[in-house]
């Protein structure tokens, strides 16, 4: 049902459809369009957006920015020289853009320019988002006649499809076998487990610091990084008209950024709102990272409010009576049918089940099943039916099509290999190129006294997800490079007026109860940023536009781009829907009837 290769990415409320790696959330089936049919190769990499059409109605761009941008000012004037150099031979990444344009075309009025999307991560590709999601945001976004916007997906050096690649694996098979290696394992509950996964994650770390054959892109993959490249968009796409053809531009007009952001997207969101504030028209962050806690790297907040979420799952159950198939007929409350589980979990900590499948030996091991429950908290909506299912046929002892086939055949093929790769599978890596970049701990104090203690601290605030934090937070345990180019803060913004501030307030998105990004960080953000919003969105789930319809914030969301207004701080919006055993649908959430 999980798959292996399927363990990775953090903070991510759409990274499944960005990525197949992407292990933060379940399956979810927006509008799909198969981004490995567009031949990104042949587009020559450009200081200026020179765009082609793509995936039927799209268009798609390789931006040339500056590999490192420690050693250039922050004016136009000076990335215009800058770019001189680069394209004498200096070292430079592409980043790979796909745009939905806008309904109407640039020369109509009504015409607002493009919004810039990332769908978190750290590692998701923005250019499969558009892809999956534009239609529905435009649709979101736009105000018929008066304003209308392009959707503008991108992904973030070393992801996706743009290069460098951040790639620690000589190839495909040794990454997947590292892969599959990491998912035996035993729990980090437990000693073993924790200390066998410190080593296999500190040795990994060395690895990616050993692959000197892409560009030292882990040096260069920072937030601050990324911030900027987005400013560089946000210049570019100032002086381009939907053809491509550069268009006239008054000096004293300061294009802005407008920006919306989902989990680790809002830190990157925080991030540009912080070092360029004055260059922030609007922006929308839906399910806030705490930016101290994920630059210190302690993660002591993600967790807080996941078992309260996990509660949540097994009252659903017991709602649901005879229709929920992993509730039995002798439990009198919602925690008989959570005791039962937790049960199961904590003898197959030490204790793992074989199952053989395909022609294969699987394991059914403590982190399968935790990170089965965790990923179900990301869309509580469209997976908890197939969750009891499962669970319940774990409990039983029927593992029937719990696992895919055997992929042997499939990892000694020969893979074309084109630049950039058609395939984005490197998400794990790239994930641990961001958030240990970001860091400003040091590698030496990443030892075994580090890794007991984060463990404590994660399993306290939620045991039952507490294997897939750690095995990203473990990432970090052998992680020496230090980018050049970074930003620890002071995060915020002014308040409007202010001749630095945005030009809007900032609007703040969250559930209730979101499993991987609590509601209190919202109102900690919204301090720091002045005259901002926070918008809570009624039930559970990771990321309010995400995770289920509500008129109420859709509502908030288009006037707020219309024009730039937010609500009361705190203002709360009912859903229009609420997870059900079986499933009965959410109009208008993808992957619904």
């Amino acid at each position: 049902m999980i798959a292996t290769s399927q363990q990775w990415a953090l903070w991510s409320c759409a990274l499944l459809l960005v990525s197949p790696t992407g292990a933060f959330l379940p399956p979810i089936h927006p509008r799909q369009l198969d981004p490995t049919t567009f031949n990104w190769s042949a587009i020559t990499p450009t200081a200026d957006l020179r765009y082609h059409p793509c995936f039927d109605s799209f268009k798609c761009a390789r931006l040339r920015v500056p590999l490192d941008w420690s050693g250039t000012a922050q004016n136009l004037t000076s990335v215009t020289r800058k770019w001189r150099r680069d394209e004498d031979g200096g070292a430079y990444a592409a980043i790979a853009i796909t745009v939905l344009p806008a309904v109407v075309p640039p020369t109509d009025p009504s015409y607002a320019g493009p919004i810039l999307i990332n769908p978190g991560g750290p590692g998701g590709a923005g250019t499969d988002m558009a892809l999956a999601y534009g239609k529905a945001l435009q649709q979101l976004v736009d105000t018929p006649g008066e304003r209308h916007f392009d959707i503008l997906g991108f992904d973030p050096r070393g992801t996706g499809k743009s290069t460098p690649s951040a790639m620690c694996y000589p190839s495909e098979f040794d990454r997947a076998i590292g892969a599959l290696q990491l998912a035996s394992f035993p729990s980090v509950s437990t000693e073993i487990g924790l200390m066998t996964q410190f080593e296999y994650l500190r040795g990994e770390g060395q690895l990616c610091k050993s692959n000197e054959g892409n560009g030292d892109i882990f040096r260069y993959m920072s937030t601050a990084s990324v911030a900027r490249d987005m400013l560089e968009i946000v210049e570019r796409s100032a002086v381009l008209n939907g053809n491509g053809t550069r268009v006239g531009r008054r000096c004293a007009e300061k294009p802005r950024l407008q920006y919306i952001g989902f989990s680790y997207g809002t830190f990157l969101g925080n991030t540009f709102a912080s070092m360029f504030p004055d260059r922030v028209g609007r922006m929308v962050v839906d399910g806030i990272v705490d930016a101290d806690d994920y630059i210190a790297g302690i993660f002591s907040k993600n967790a807080v409010d996941a078992e309260k979420a996990i509660d949540v799952f097994y009252q659903t159950c017991f709602d649901a009576g005879e229709l929920c198939p992993l509730r039995q007929t002798q439990d009198g409350s919602a925690s008989d049918i959570r005791q039962r589980v937790d049960s199961f979990l904590r003898s197959i900590e030490e204790s793992p089940i074989s199952v053989v499948q395909n022609g294969g030996v699987n394991l059914i091991t403590a982190f399968f099943v935790r990170e089965m429950i965790r990923t179900a908290l990301y869309n509580p909506i469209r997976v908890y039916e197939t969750l009891a299912k499962t669970l319940a046929g774990i409990l039983a002892g029927n593992y029937t099509g719990l696992f895919s086939p055997n992929t042997q055949e499939a990892l000694c093929q020969q893979v074309p290999e084109t630049s950039p790769p058609q395939t984005y599978t490197w998400a794990r890596e790239a994930t641990s190129g961001v958030i240990c970049g970001d860091s400003y701990a040091l590698a030496g104090d990443r030892n075994v006294s580090w890794a007991r203690s984060l463990a404590a601290r994660v399993i306290a605030q939620s045991p039952t997800t507490s294997d897939g934090w750690l095995r990203v937070a473990l990432g970090c345990a052998g992680w020496d490079i230090s980018p050049d180019y970074v930003f620890h803060g002071p995060f915020g913004s002014p308040a409007p007026g202010n001749k630095s501030a945005p030009a809007a307030p900032l609007l703040i998105l969250s559930t209730e109860v979101d499993h991987a990004t609590p509601l209190e960080n919202a109102f900690t953000l919204s301090r720091f940023h002045k005259g901002s919003s926070v918008v809570v969105q009624e039930g559970i789930g990771h990321c309010a536009l995400l995770s289920s319809t509500s008129n109420c914030t859709s509502g908030i969301v288009r006037e707020y781009f219309r024009t730039g207004t937010v609500p009361a701080n705190g203002t709360f919006c009912a859903s229009d829907c609420r997870p059900e055993i079986p499933f009965k649908g959410c109009p208008g959430l993808p992957g619904s009837a």
